[in-house]
């Protein structure tokens, strides 16, 4: 016989087809048997319930199983965890309370024999986790319900042996009454119920022989009190001369999940509490739990990589950036040890703006030596704070640093260089910030030939995704709430990303996709992302959806079919300085350069995208960088002419999505600009 486990405030009942419902909760149990009735006795606290199953012809179905069980709710289906009989459940305590008509009839009918023999078959069924109170009429005692005395005693044990000594000393001839008070006996039964757990079984069983001739309490009060009880179980056993059952006690039984038995004559009441016992017997325990469940998109469903010519025009920053209180070269700056090094470098081979950056002696020693008439001025700086205030000697220092390895290694002649000292930079960076303080601890190089520091030119295949991210949006169904979550994304180039929080996930999730090496992500095929939930009663759940497809378009299939390869020209303006939006000077030159391969490109889109370093308020740094953007869409304009400018479009991002961390100096002055690239396909 197997039950129903419920949920809080719901009670459900299926019946090949039928169910029954209570509370906020659509809770539904059925069972896999034809003709059978499964009914909640008792929500005993949420992940186990206690129900009785009957057949067609209203006999209990013993012997079944999970597998016989179905729970739902609100579209959940539960897994049930087990079924046991409540003689089974050891977790479980029922809470008895017993209603004995000890009036002095008994004697007269001799059934006190026969009423004991019965109560001891009821009395074997309990369990040392059971709660048993006996109720019986008693003359001389009383006890005080609310401000009601009631003629009765009570007596509580999990101790069959006592339990029953109670009974026979009750229905002894010195306890025997002659009054019968029974609806006293039941109002203090239903308090006695009232008072135990109402997430636990509870049976009020009452035996009667005769009518109540004698209570202070009407039965409409009985009545009354039940209805002010949910969760227990009545059962009635008459005992009276009628044929027929009473109907008060019907009434009371059926009213509060119950049954009532008629014993017609002394040698039926052991029967009848058999009955009873096994009635309050037959009852499973059912555990169950609802397992997580949900489904995850992932948008794009693809994604794609291409292989794309690059003509990259990176920006020469002149400055040579030094630590605190120092005048030696920082070694990030790749330096050469001997003349006899330099030999075959080439400005050229370098792709990145920042791998160039590093480079940056060794390309103005190459430069000046291939401009042997050019010469060079090097301003030493400092940041004019803390050890460094007013050290101009420092800043001659760290000059002489830059001097000596050009002279050294490039064997640039000393007298075409220059060098001047100062304190803070002819245009500083925020001296009341650290990182301000950072960028004015610097050498400048300066050279009127624009050929020493113009932009860097190299040609290269980069590689460019079409989505920066892959966006995850899991619904989750999680009826005990989520402990935490982790969230993979794999393919055979390896894990790119990784990521786990507590709680529930969050609704939108971005993974970033372009950070890395595209050419391996590329390689490593379709992408898995897989979503790893535990609900805080210790389920998992995995939220798989189907393998972001990753496509790979390299130039060189372009060409074989004839389609062209996609060319990119990216220029970087020479750097704004902090908090600038001016274009002019060496500047100005790229921009006229930018114009005419825009007029030579008529098929070219061109974009334009102002940024700014971290420094400052984001709302100021965002329309910084639209007027740098606007600056350089104004003047490409009017050197590209109005036709032209149909195809330029131009924004400002200021500090989001920067073009290099802003963690140093040479990032953040990177980051201070605006970026034009040109695109197009060609058949080259």
């Amino acid at each position: 016989m197997l039950m129903k486990r419920m949920f809080m405030f719901v009670i459900a009942l299926l019946t090949c087809g039928t169910a029954f419902a209570a509370g906020k909760a659509d809770l539904q149990l059925s069972v896999a048997r034809p003709g059978a009735t499964a009914t909640v006795d008792q929500i005993i606290y949420d992940g186990k319930l206690l129900v009785s199953v009957a057949d067609a012809q209203k006999n209990p179905l013993l012997g079944l199983t999970a597998a016989d069980f179905s729970l739902q709710q609100s579209g959940r289906t539960a897994k049930i965890l087990g079924v046991q009989p409540i003689a089974e459940a050891q977790d479980v305590p029922r809470n008895i309370v017993l209603v004995l008509d000890n009036s002095y009839s008994m004697e007269e009918r001799n059934a006190v024999n026969d009423l004991l023999g019965g109560v001891s078959e009821l009395l074997k069924t309990v369990r040392p986790i059971d709660r048993v109170q006996l109720v019986v009429f008693d003359n001389k005692k009383s006890i005080t319900v609310g401000s009601r005395k009631l003629r009765v005693q009570t007596f509580k044990s999990s101790k069959p042996a006592e339990l029953q000594a109670f009974v026979e000393k009750a229905y002894s001839k010195d306890a025997l009454t002659t009054r019968t008070v029974l609806y006293e006996g039941m109002l203090a039964g239903l308090d006695l119920i009232s008072k135990m757990p109402a997430t636990e079984p509870r049976f009020l069983v009452v035996f009667s022989d005769g009518e109540d001739l004698n209570s202070k309490v009407k039965r409409e009060e009985v009545l009354k009190a039940a209805q002010k009880l949910t969760g227990f179980n009545a059962f009635a056993i008459d005992y009276m001369e009628s044929k027929k059952a009473d109907k008060f006690l019907t009434t009371f039984a059926t009213q509060n999940r119950g049954q009532i038995w008629k014993a017609d004559a002394e040698s039926n009441l052991v029967t009848v509490f058999q009955n009873v016992a096994s009635k309050m017997q037959f009852f499973y325990v059912v555990s169950y739990i609802f397992p997580p469940s949900g489904k995850m998109t992932v948008v794009p469903a693809s994604v794609t990589i291409e292989e794309v010519k690059t003509i990259d025009s990176s920006p020469m920053l002149g400055h040579v950036y030094f630590d605190k209180g120092a005048s030696e070269i920082p070694a990030q700056y790749v330096r050469f040890a001997a003349p006899g090094e330099t030999t075959g470098f080439d400005e050229q081979k370098f792709g990145d703006t920042r791998e160039k950056y590093f480079q940056l002696l060794n390309i103005v020693g190459k430069r000046l030596t291939v401009n042997s008439a050019a010469t060079i001025m090097l301003v030493g700086c400092n940041d004019n704070t803390g050890v460094e205030k007013g050290k101009k000697k420092l800043s001659a220092q760290r000059a002489e640093a830059v001097k000596n390895y050009l002279q050294t290694v490039w064997n640039i002649a000393p007298e075409r260089m220059t060098i001047e000292a100062r304190n803070l930079p002819a245009m500083p960076s925020s001296i009341n910030l650290k990182e301000g303080q950072a960028e004015n601890r610097r050498v400048e190089i300066r050279s009127t030939e624009p050929l020493i520091l113009a932009p860097i030119r190299s040609t290269y295949l980069a590689n460019r995704i079409d989505t920066p991210a892959l966006t995850l949006r899991p619904e989750v169904d999680a009826l005990y709430g989520i402990a935490s979550w982790k969230i993979t994304a794999v393919n055979t180039s390896g894990t790119l990303a990784s990521l786990s929080g507590k709680g529930a996930p969050p609704k939108e999730t971005k993974i970033p996709l372009g950070t890395g090496d595209l050419k391996a992500l590329a390689g490593g095929g379709d992408i898995t992302v897989k979503m790893e939930l535990l609900d805080r009663k210790g389920q998992s759940v995995v939220l798989s959806p189907d393998p972001v497809k990753v496509n790979f378009i390299q130039t060189s299939q372009r060409l074989a079919q004839k389609e062209g390869a996609k060319v990119q020209e990216k220029y970087a303006l020479i750097l704004f300085d902090f908090n600038k939006a001016t274009i002019s000077g060496v500047n100005q030159e790229i921009i006229n350069r930018i114009a005419t391969r825009i007029k030579a490109l008529p098929e070219a889109g061109v974009e334009i995208v102002g940024h700014t370093d971290s420094i400052g308020k984001e709302a100021y740094n965002i329309k910084l960088s639209q007027r740098r953007a606007l600056e350089a869409y104004t003047q490409l304009k009017a050197a590209a002419g109005e036709k032209a400018a149909e195809r330029i479009r131009h924004s400002g991002v200021g500090p989001k999505n920067p073009l290099y961390e802003n963690n140093s100096p040479e990032n953040r002055a990177f980051n201070r600009t605006v970026t034009i690239t040109l695109e197009y396909m060609s058949a080259e």
